[in-house]
């Protein structure tokens, strides 16, 4: 049963995350973004990213008025592979971000965070059951 309860909410808090569309003109640094690149900026950023990357995903730095500052912790290729970065900062000029496809990746959810808490809570106690564990007895 207390294994049910753990994968249970294992399945639970495994991808607690999702995908909006942005809709606000200003990040907050420490927001994690998925950035679609155009044709042209995915070849204008090449020798930063390396070649053929469409999406960049990662925790934005700073915003300016030329674009997005990004500690970038992955990327992923035009063919669907995804790369992972340590995080590295890379510069994303406006002009190379595609309108309307960037995408704020929102965190994990309170209800994930409960069912967690719960089936951790559910699984045992540090009481000890009748007639087990202490020290033992003189004889």
């Amino acid at each position: 049963m207390r294994l049910a309860i753990l994968v249970s909410a294992a399945c639970l808090t495994v991808a607690c995350y999702s995908y909006s569309p942005l809709t606000t003109p200003s990040l907050a640094p420490g927001t994690y973004v998925a950035v679609t690149l155009t044709d042209a900026g995915s070849q204008e950023l090449a020798r930063y990213l390396g070649p053929t990357v469409s999406v960049v995903r990662g925790r934005v730095l700073d915003r300016t008025e030329q674009g997005l500052a990004v500690a970038v912790s992955a990327v992923e290729l035009q063919r669907g592979d995804a790369l992972p970065w340590a995080g590295e900062r890379v510069e994303l000029p406006s002009t190379a971000i595609a309108k309307g496809r960037t995408l704020l990746l929102a965190g994990v959810s309170a209800g994930s965070f409960v069912a967690t808490t719960l089936a951790f809570s559910l699984l045992g106690t540090a009481d000890q059951p009748n007639g087990a564990g202490g020290r033992p007895g003189k004889q």
